[in-house]
């Protein structure tokens, strides 16, 4: 067995009915040679089935401690069963783009059964029935539960699943020497929890004696005006949910948004998302009449896993970055957004950039299970919460080149991330070949318009790009 650390803990004490805690990927393909969807689905299993060692996810699930007395444990699952975890689904012949969305959404509100491995792939049929896909195109979209991985080791296990040049594919026969692990009795994960539970006030303590003389000296510093002071408010965002989703996909040119981005030194890429996000929700909040005077913010979660770190799991921190939702001027609020991303940064740096992952490592599991409850419950408070952020806005580089799942040229591929009471929207910018896919992810009681949503985004970025045209003499 395996025990989850404090930061992995928290995504699976979090898991809500109405707010599952898995994130996805979406990834569509046009093969070379087309074949009936039976012999399609059973092409994907069998290639899943001979890449199960890569990832310890596949085949691990969760064991939880009775009353949340200790963080739960990775049991190696001894019943798994390959085809409990892959689905199919078929296109309508008369299929919209939004009619694929929503099918998106409906799977992604479906929470994981979390007595098994926590993962599930789904095959898609039909996808040459939208206008943009080729003949025998077919998607997967594959979800795992955070608790299990983040968006960096994501990444690894979709790049173990594919190659760089396309082949037929081959069955080979499966050996590796993985093995199952029966459950250990209550007496055992009880002895250890209390041992745990001794040593856990020690180590927070250690780490507040570490981590409360840099706060204190971060805040004497005070805000500058790169970095505005934290913004406690209340937006259409920071709400309950319930347990529908809406996902939208806006893309956009990469090699556009890296030509923005050298405008401007010490600018990335990222800079470039966040000003995009910040002008788009400036627009929809004003078009609903629904703007705050003061800029809302963003989470923004950041890779912290070290070379020689395990590949699953969490080794992820989270910085707030303004986004700046006060400047109307897109040059401006990029340049700005910029400051404050980089403000907050160092922020991290001078803190400690694992201070967030300690402290919620020697937590008390109990205390983290009641404050996340606690935290869910003021969600019904009268007129919300203020929150020091309205979405979260992550950035996941994806492969440069294309990539081939068999003889199949992965031509589309989608992030999506998870919400949650409070933080009803989320961003996931992920690039491949020469693309940035930008999906939005939100429930209807958050994002009340998504297609007005998408239209702020796309002219968001369409008057940032002409402003850096312009500024770089480009007509």
């Amino acid at each position: 067995m395996q025990q989850l650390n404090g930061l992995d803990a928290l995504f699976a004490h979090n898991e809500r009915q109405h707010a599952p805690m898995h994130i996805a990927a979406l990834m569509i393909y046009t093969p070379n040679t087309r074949k009936h969807k039976k012999f399609r689905l059973q092409e994907v299993r069998n290639s899943i089935e001979q890449r199960l060692s890569v990832s310890p996810v596949f085949r691990r699930r969760l064991l939880t401690v009775p009353y949340n007395l200790d963080q739960p444990y990775w049991l190696e699952d001894e019943h798994f069963q390959l085809d409990n975890h892959i689905h199919s689904h078929d296109l309508g012949k008369n299929t919209t783009e939004l009619d694929f969305h929503a099918l998106i959404a409906e799977l992604h509100a479906k929470p994981i059964d979390m007595q098994h491995p926590l993962w599930e792939a789904h095959v898609i049929h039909g996808m040459d029935r939208l206008a943009n896909y080729a003949k025998g195109s077919f998607g997967i979209y594959m979800k795992v539960h955070h608790a299990a991985l983040d968006g960096v080791s994501g990444t690894d296990i979709l790049a173990a699943l594919h190659g760089i040049q396309p082949h037929a594919f081959k069955p080979q026969p499966v050996s590796d020497n993985w093995q199952g692990e029966s459950a250990p009795s209550q007496w055992t994960v009880t002895r250890k929890a209390y041992i745990n539970n001794l040593r856990k006030p020690l180590q927070l303590f250690k780490q507040a004696r570490e981590l409360v003389p840099k706060l204190r000296q971060e805040w004497k510093s005070g805000a500058t005006g790169n970095r505005p002071s934290v913004s406690w408010q209340k937006s259409p965002f920071n709400a309950r949910i319930d347990g529908q989703r809406n996902v939208m996909v806006v893309r956009f040119d990469f090699t556009r948004l890296r030509a923005i981005r050298r405008l401007y030194p010490s600018t990335t890429v990222n800079h470039v998302v966040l000003s995009i996000v910040g002008g788009a929700l400036r627009n929809y909040l004003m078009q609903i009449n629904k703007l705050p005077a003061n800029s809302l913010a963003s989470l923004i979660p950041v890779n912290v896993r070290s070379p020689d770190q395990d590949s699953s799991g969490n080794a992820i921190s989270m910085l707030i970055g303004n986004l700046r939702t006060d400047i109307d001027d897109p040059l401006l609020r990029l340049v700005a957004v910029r400051d404050a991303a980089n403000s907050a940064k160092k922020l991290s740096d001078n803190i400690g950039r694992s201070s967030l992952s300690n402290v919620f490592r020697a937590l008390p599991s109990n205390l983290e299970a009641a404050a996340l409850r606690t935290l869910s419950a003021l969600a019904y408070w009268p007129g919300g919460l203020a929150m020091p952020a309205c979405t979260f806005v992550s950035n996941v580089p994806g492969p440069p080149i294309p990539l081939y799942f068999n003889d199949a040229k992965l031509v589309d591929m989608v992030g999506l991330g998870l919400i949650m009471d409070h933080v009803g929207l989320f961003h996931v910018a992920m690039s491949y070949n020469g693309v940035m896919s930008l999906s939005v992810l939100s429930s209807p009681k958050t994002l009340q318009d998504p297609e007005l949503y998408r239209r702020c985004l796309s002219e968001s970025y369409s008057a940032l790009d002409q402003a850096a045209k312009r500024k770089a003499g480009i007509d």
